[in-house]
C-alpha cells in the first residue's frame, strides 16, 4: 500500500492557480482536462497541473 498525502478533492495549481484534481488514473489535470498549464494569455506554458501545498495546521 502507497501513502499519498491528504490533498483536498480540488486544489488550485501552483503554477497558474487554475482548479486541479486527479484523472483516473491519479494524474494531476486541471479541471478544463488540460494536464498542461496555459499562461494569461491562453498560450501553453512549461508546467503542468500541480497542486499548491497545502498548509498543515497543529490542532
Amino acid at each position: 500500500m502507497t501513502a499519498t498525502p491528504c490533498w483536498p478533492r480540488v486544489s488550485r495549481c501552483r503554477w497558474c492557480t487554475r482548479p486541479v484534481l486527479r484523472d483516473n488514473d491519479g494524474a494531476w489535470i486541471h479541471a478544463d482536462l488540460a494536464y498542461v498549464c496555459r499562461d494569461r494569455s491562453g498560450g501553453l506554458a512549461g508546467t503542468t497541473a500541480e497542486p499548491e501545498a497545502v498548509a498543515r495546521h497543529a490542532g
